[in-house]
């Protein structure tokens, strides 16, 4: 693969991380205005369906896919854009977001373990790569923070879930589905699953104001038409190792939204020591890549 292409992946993963960092803070201000959790989840992928299928349409002109391709593509879309934001949102819940990351960012490791088993072989770079990231990751947690059971098993299960995902989604190779028609399946397959979830438990709720409304459609734009888009085509690209470690840019951006628009308060050094960390394991992900293309 030219180097040129690499670079381009590493620049969409990595601007997607930044995206869903951003997310937390949008959320906030969508759960201000009555939209609880669930809701959010099945506004996000309902919201963008028209707005991937015209961005579809623009790109491949048509919405038409293999059928054989469907089953596949829906199983995507549960995992990542489904199960995976529900079991992170419900973590929250029990405990605070900053613990839910430490569990749900097990995922670059899961994503190493499950690629050792199914290669039947480790590479050395992104074995250290991987603890380096996780080693950052939790330098995010603090000690004062309550931890649940119940919280930190959704969050650990969130994480599980999503690196299958990144397995699937790296594996997926159907050159005729473009980003903008894969995301609108599995937009469409989340959102039939999630009205069906609401309908039975009766629990949605939706913005009660124009604002809310406004900001629902933002949401759902940035979210499933730019970042989710974004990190397919990256994997797709680089592979879900790389894949998996750079996307902890999330939190380093969550960590500066926080400082900058939240609370105002410049991160305690634990966080900056884990942003340091999380940044070193991308670099040195990014430079085994390129040494490990350049000997192939």
């Amino acid at each position: 693969m030219k180097y040129s292409a690499k670079i381009k992946g590493y620049i969409f993963v990595i601007l997607s991380a930044i995206i869903f960092g951003c997310m937390p803070l949008m959320a906030t201000k969508i759960y201000a205005d009555g939209v609880n959790p669930l809701s959010l989840v099945l506004l996000r992928n309902f919201l963008s369906v028209p707005m991937l299928a015209v961005a579809a349409l623009l790109t491949k002109k048509t919405l038409k896919i293999p059928l054989k391709s469907l089953p596949t593509v829906s199983v995507i879309g549960l995992l990542g854009c489904c199960i995976t934001p529900l079991m992170l949102f419900a973590s929250y819940i029990y405990i605070p977001s900053g613990v839910a990351t430490v569990f749900h960012f097990v995922y670059p490791a899961v994503v190493l373990i499950i690629n050792i088993i199914i290669q039947k072989k480790s590479d050395k770079g992104s074995i250290l790569s991987v603890i380096i990231c996780f080693i950052g990751i939790c330098f995010f947690y603090n000690p004062n923070d309550p931890l649940d059971f119940k919280g930190a098993s959704l969050a650990l299960l969130s994480g599980v879930v999503y690196a299958l995902y990144i397995i699937m989604l790296s594996r997926f190779k159907q050159k005729e589905i473009s980003g903008f028609l894969l995301s609108f399946y599995i937009s469409v397959s989340s959102s039939v699953v999630l009205l069906c979830t609401c309908a039975v438990i009766g629990n949605i709720s939706l913005p009660q104001t124009a604002a809310g409304w406004g900001l629902s459609f933002f949401f759902a734009f940035v979210v499933n038409v730019g970042a989710v888009v974004l990190f397919q085509h990256g994997t797709a690209l680089i592979g879900s190792q790389q894949s998996s470690i750079l996307s902890t840019f999330e939190p380093i951006t969550s960590v500066v939204i926080d400082a900058l628009l939240l609370t105002k308060v410049l991160p305690s050094i634990p966080s900056l020591i884990g942003c340091i960390l999380v940044i070193l394991a991308s670099i040195l992900i990014v430079v085994f890549d390129i040494k490990k293309e350049k000997s192939s």
